[in-house]
């Protein structure tokens, strides 16, 4: 049986490095496996090596930024936290990621892809969007466990919050039309995301 070569995990990682830079750069049709091959500093055939096709290396470039994002700082909660300084601190890092160049570049490439119907808008959008509306939704789950919070839907709850972050803001952010927020400002959309957010959902204390 043909096994194959072993493959070259430092290689994979420098041919993934690449596939990001350029799919960023110049969006899935404009970017080439030729052009991935020069970025990468190897041959095509060293790319068709570690992964079958275009699509897949994009799957996996995608799913790798996304994940990396995502993971920049763990988030835990435990029966000791001071539970409105963790919320505070995790809402400025979904603010920090959303609004990172890197991640405007993937939404707008997003919004490419689901404009022209292509079946990679599905994973895309699993690998951003719903991979970090399960983080939330686990740090909700979390918070109900511990009793910071009341017992209610973590779905719904992850979607007033975010809804209460982003908003019509960040459409704009997308658009071009409006500046990411400054620190202050950012300061103030936490703050203020909070407050409506535990007026429904802390637990009163007696």
């Amino acid at each position: 049986m043909n096994v194959g070569r072993p493959k070259d995990l430092s290689k994979r990682k420098q041919i993934l490095e690449a596939a990001k830079t350029l799919f960023l750069r110049h969006g899935f049709h404009g970017s080439s496996m030729n052009q991935i091959a020069l970025e990468a500093g190897v041959t095509k055939l060293t790319i068709y090596n570690h992964f079958q096709d275009k699509t897949t290396l994009f799957a996996c470039a995608i799913a790798e930024t996304c994940e990396a994002s995502i993971n920049t700082r763990p988030i835990h909660l435990d029966q000791h936290s001071d539970f409105s300084e963790v919320l505070y601190q995790v809402c400025a890092l979904a603010l920090n990621i959303v609004n990172l160049p890197e991640a405007i570049k993937l939404e707008h490439l997003l919004l490419e892809l689901a404009a022209e119907q292509n079946p990679l808008a599905e994973p895309f959008y699993n690998a951003s969007h719903r991979r970090l509306f399960s983080v939330w939704t686990d740090f909700f789950r979390q918070a109900i466990e511990l009793k910071f919070i009341q017992e209610a839907s973590v779905e719904q709850q992850t979607q007033l919050l975010l809804s209460l972050l982003l908003g019509h803001r960040h459409h704009e952010v997308l658009l071009g039309v409006r500046d990411v927020p400054t620190a202050e400002q950012a300061d103030q959309i936490i703050r203020d995301a909070m407050e409506i957010f535990l007026l429904k959902y802390q637990l009163n204390v007696e």
